[in-house]
């Protein structure tokens, strides 16, 4: 009897993988906010944009097979298989959430690729065999790069035991669903919606000082040109990296309706702003300074984040702080240029790169989930103006940022 799988079962099981990628972006997404340790808010940003890539390598095989009908491009493996990443979701620490992640979902995902590699109808489903290669390998990359942090929080938290009973839980779990190929059951039709409560600020380890007085934050009244300047605009900076991490991520988890070019474009942000992270620490530590030096501000997160429409957010975020960013951006680099410090002008003009397409991301979602509904395009790009008009930080220029909007 012939083991390989034909051209039906091929595509029954892609949309399975492809329903699950998903479901692991839009939960590090929803977490990203919640989640204390700042490698893993790293990692989470990287790693929603891979598995966003690994949706649309899967969602591009789909129709090549056969798979035209949206139907076949999210296919639940079950039913017990949602409740579980339901459960998953609704971990409330970080190690619990870490373990379920990358000790037993990622190395389950991974464990379906490598059995489906070996039932490929070679070199016919080559094309699909190139796919899942691939992507088997940057989910193992992922449990590995987890284990040290995972470990690191063990011993931290000391919940050895409750740890190893929650692990072995949830692989019974799996096990009972039928896991990502929802062998034995029937396709899922339960769901469940990744929402946060209102957030009045993202969490940060005990390093930060989160000021409650934003008014009081005067980091953008540095300048660049001095020692002190650059410490105090780098560490401000720092902590906005973190902040659109973590925004993006609630975009693709509160919204799961955007269009699907959209969500990669807001997966591709949270990585550009993850490596912004890494960046902007580095050169900080580079020239003495360290995280939580200054006192630091979340302003415009709460006014961000739980807005209704996602067109808001981008209005707010990407069209108006993101686009005064790169003004300060290019001030920088002037004056590390004039300064001679060539290290700092080098990194800074890759992230004004990104900085660029994250606004240009803004202006092109709006415009194209607007175009035939005018009474939305007026509520979306006024509200920025409602919301700064008198109370906008020191540093934001409304009128610039709004006529950028309107051209």
């Amino acid at each position: 009897m012939n083991s390989t799988l034909t051209v039906r079962q091929n595509l029954d099981l892609l949309g399975k993988y492809r329903y699950t990628e998903i479901q692991m972006m839009e939960i590090m997404g929803n977490w990203a906010h919640t989640i204390t340790d700042p490698e893993a808010k790293i990692g989470f940003g990287r790693q929603m944009f891979q598995d966003s890539r690994h949706a649309d390598l899967l969602g591009k095989r789909i129709p090549e097979l056969k798979g035209r009908s949206q139907k076949f491009h999210s296919i639940a493996p079950s039913d017990e298989f949602v409740r579980l990443l339901e459960k998953i979701w609704e971990a409330n620490n970080d190690v619990l959430r870490l373990v379920a992640l990358y000790r037993v979902l990622k190395p389950a995902v991974a464990a379906a690729y490598e059995r489906h590699l070996q039932q490929l109808e070679l070199p016919a489903d080559e094309p699909t065999a190139y796919i899942l290669q691939h992507v088997a390998d940057e989910e193992r990359d992922h449990a590995a790069w987890a284990e040290p942090i995972i470990a690191r929080l063990i011993v931290q938290s000391q919940r050895g035991e409750e740890v190893l009973r929650w692990e072995k839980e949830l692989q019974s779990d799996l096990k009972n669903s039928g896991g990502v190929r929802g062998e034995g059951k029937m396709p899922g039709t339960y769901s469940f919606k990744k929402t946060h409560p209102y957030s009045t600020r993202p969490v940060r380890d005990l390093r930060w000082n989160v000021s409650d007085h934003p008014e009081q934050f005067t980091e953008k009244n540095w300048s660049f040109d001095s020692s002190d300047g650059k410490l105090h605009l780098l560490h401000d900076l720092l902590n906005s990296e973190f902040i659109t991490v973590e925004r993006m991520g609630l975009i693709l988890s509160d919204f799961p309706e955007i269009p699907w070019q959209m969500k990669l474009d807001m997966a591709r942000q949270a990585w550009d702003e993850a490596r912004h992270a890494e960046i902007v620490q580095r050169r900080l530590e580079e020239l003495g300074g360290h995280v939580g030096m200054f006192p630091t501000s979340c302003w415009g997160w709460e006014q961000d984040v739980n807005r209704p429409d996602p067109l808001e957010r981008l209005a707010l975020s990407n069209m108006t702080f993101e686009s005064e960013s790169c003004k300060h951006l290019r001030d920088w680099i002037a004056k590390a240029k004039a300064q001679g410090d060539a290290r700092s002008q080098q990194l800074i003009e890759f992230l004004l790169a990104d900085e660029v397409n994250h606004v240009l991301y803004g202006v092109h979602w709006i415009d194209e989930l607007t175009k035939d509904d005018p009474e939305r395009r007026r509520r979306v790009l006024a509200y920025p103006e409602e919301l700064l008009k008198g109370t906008h930080p020191v540093g934001v220029n409304f009128e610039e940022t709004i006529n950028v909007q309107k051209n």
